[in-house]
């Protein structure tokens, strides 16, 4: 959290941990990051919501607010979205962008769209209401589509979510720790892997 802290003091933003469940309390854990769209943060011209296992390594000075995009969209999302499209049809589509949960970054104009497409009855939201099926991502991407936002432009740099077990951590905007040791395997606790990047001077 300090991490996180230090780098919102360098870019000037303000900094806030959201705990809790202050989106929906009946939905999981990884859902309250949609929080970020309510009205209590309309005062921001643009909020950006981070994992609390991502890290900005040291030295790394380039403002995020300034770089384009909402959030990643490489392999994994890929795929995730392909799925998702398939799994709920009705819902989804693969003209709308699709974001991974690990960090969003949305102007007001862009919050204040989705919000508005979170209309009354939103029981569609208990479709993504189990541990690692889309969850954030699904009901982003469902508001997204309902807003007729369009994917061009909202995808940011892989960097800024650089997975810990990629090459050179260095040079990342943000690193996100993941339990792999490399790409291939093994895993262990992200905790370890973190405490190298610490011990490497990367962190």
């Amino acid at each position: 959290m300090a991490n996180m802290q230090e780098y919102a003091e360098m870019v000037g933003a303000e900094y806030r941990l959201i705990t809790g469940k202050p989106f929906n309390r009946k939905l999981t854990a990884p859902c309250q990051k949609v929080q970020m769209i309510a009205k209590e943060f309309d005062k921001y011209d643009d909020v950006l919501m981070v994992d609390i296992d991502m890290f900005a390594p040291k030295g790394m000075t380039t403002n995020i607010f300034e770089e384009q995009g909402v959030g990643m969209y490489h392999t994994v999302q890929k795929m995730l979205h392909k799925k998702l499209v398939q799994q709920y049809p009705l819902i989804a589509s693969s003209r709308s962008p699709y974001w991974g949960g690990a960090i969003y970054k949305m102007s007001k104009k862009l919050r204040v769209a989705l919000r508005q497409a979170n209309t009354f009855p939103n029981t569609w939201m208990q479709s993504f209401n189990l541990p690692y099926h889309f969850e954030d991502e699904g009901i982003f991407h469902v508001l997204a589509q309902r807003a007729g936002v369009n994917w061009r432009g909202t995808y940011l740099d892989p960097k800024w979510c650089q997975c810990s077990f990629l090459p050179n951590p260095e040079k990342a905007g943000f690193i996100h720790i993941r339990t792999k040791i490399t790409p291939q395997g093994p895993k262990r606790y992200k905790m370890d892997n973190y405490k190298q990047l610490v011990d490497e001077g990367v962190l």
